[in-house]
């Protein structure tokens, strides 16, 4: 039987991470996989998941709709995730877009390898760097296993 990654009630741990929901969504009526009902959630600002691989799923699905509908620039992307009155979005487009090696207002061809690096830095960003290792290579295959959207592969290319 598979196991997967529940941090849930995990106190030591960042609340990106307790919450499993390591990009911190914000709570909204989407009604997520694994989703716990805004009932039930004990944050009462961020959602919450039964397992991270459904979190992760939700920040995938998220980033893939806003950059299917035209969000589609590490600078639109992360301004509209990481609005400004909440973080130093500025510091944040420099560190997602260096990370990936592209400039931050080219269009991002999102194949999964991209959008796994877009996860893990956001997951970076966070929850800090030292918790980074918390979410494995496991935990974001998980969540591409049950994506329900087929994206291509294709290596990073890197655009400067």
């Amino acid at each position: 039987m598979a196991s997967f990654t529940n941090y849930s009630n995990t106190p030591s741990l960042p609340r990106g991470l307790r919450n499993n929901n390591p990009g911190n969504l914000v709570i909204t009526s989407i009604a997520w996989n694994g989703k716990v009902p805004v009932s039930q959630n004990t944050d009462g600002k961020f959602e919450q998941f039964t397992e991270l691989r459904y979190g992760i799923r939700a920040m995938m699905r998220n980033i893939i709709s806003k950059v299917n509908s035209g969000t589609n620039t590490v600078t639109e992307l992360i301004s509209v995730l990481s609005p400004a009155f909440e973080n130093n979005t500025a510091a944040y487009i420099t560190t997602v877009a260096s990370t990936l090696g592209i400039s931050p207002n080219i269009a991002i061809d999102l194949s999964q390898e991209t959008l796994i690096a877009i996860c893990k830095i956001i997951t970076t960003v966070e929850n800090g760097s030292s918790y980074a290792k918390y979410v494995t290579d496991k935990d974001y295959n998980d969540a591409i296993a049950i994506l329900g959207i087929t994206l291509k592969k294709k290596a990073i290319t890197k655009h400067c």
